[in-house]
């Protein structure tokens, strides 16, 4: 008899993170975008459209380098922006369809390496964390931002408690280790198995499936149904390949099947609370 286990990512899934991370990256363009690409600032440079575009992308787990990206391109000849800073959602999104391998590989080949990818990391982390969190984190002022922390706007998506389910629970995010914690004290899963939640601090990242494998030996299971929203989260899966995906939200609202809520996606698959 196959044995289940239950492994969600986070962001749109466990946690809602709309006003939260798309906001930081948004944030971190139009810091930059004057200084780095001699462009306006405009609320149309970087956009939600935007955004959506990258995280229909499997190569773009993680957010802080869709800025890191997107600041890489709008520098680059192949950029669609006009001179009042209006940058084509259609030609970014054709610009990232030749995207095949990391992003750390690619754009410096595809864009060449004038933007400081640690720089706009480190702007994106003092928005999301705010002042006092970043220092606390990092043991160091910050340098770029002066609010007090983008993660603050985050809801939790689900209510129940980690061991109320029957089947073991594990968790494979792009989020850091330390904003991991945030989320788990949103949650109210602060005293989650550490060992059970599987973030690039352990050297693996979406869309790779090795996390998957790896949650797959430390719950026990034979199986695992994966519920994600981004195409990165349905990468995994695929190389994984046992169980079920369970695609959810904005990035999937056009695909058969899918899930506006994880909620709506525990009852599709019958899991028991």
């Amino acid at each position: 008899m196959n044995s289940i286990g239950i492994v969600f990512d986070v962001d749109g899934v466990l946690v809602d993170t709309s006003r939260s991370f798309p906001e930081v990256v948004s944030g971190a363009v139009h810091l930059f975008a004057n200084s780095i690409t001699g462009l306006e600032s405009i609320p149309l440079l970087f956009t939600k459209e935007h955004y959506i575009k990258a995280k229909t992308h499997p190569m773009f787990n993680d957010d802080y380098d869709i800025a890191w990206t997107f600041l890489s391109w709008a520098v680059s000849n192949t950029a669609s922006i006009t001179r009042e800073g209006w940058a084509d959602p259609e030609a970014w999104s054709a610009a990232l369809e030749k995207c095949t391998l990391d992003p750390l590989i690619w754009v410096p080949q595809a864009f060449g390496s004038d933007v400081d990818r640690n720089a706009v990391r480190e702007a994106c982390e003092e928005m999301y964390f705010g002042e006092e969190f970043f220092l606390s984190v990092r043991k160091t002022a910050t340098k770029h931002v002066k609010i007090s922390g983008l993660w603050k706007r985050e809801q939790p998506f689900l209510n129940n408690r980690w061991q109320s389910f029957v089947d073991p629970v594990g968790i494979y995010t792009g989020r850091s280790r330390e904003e991991m914690e945030l989320a788990l004290r949103l949650l109210d899963w602060e005293d989650f198995p550490r060992e059970r939640c599987i973030t690039p601090d352990d050297g693996l990242k979406k869309p790779s499936a090795e996390g998957l494998y790896r949650l797959e030996k430390i719950l026990g299971v034979s199986e695992i149904f994966f519920f994600g929203d981004s195409e990165s989260d349905r990468k995994a899966f695929e190389g994984y390949g046992r169980g079920r995906f369970f695609p959810i939200g904005e990035v999937f609202s056009s695909t058969a099947g899918s899930y506006k809520t994880v909620e709506e996606a525990l009852a599709g698959a019958g899991v028991e609370i």
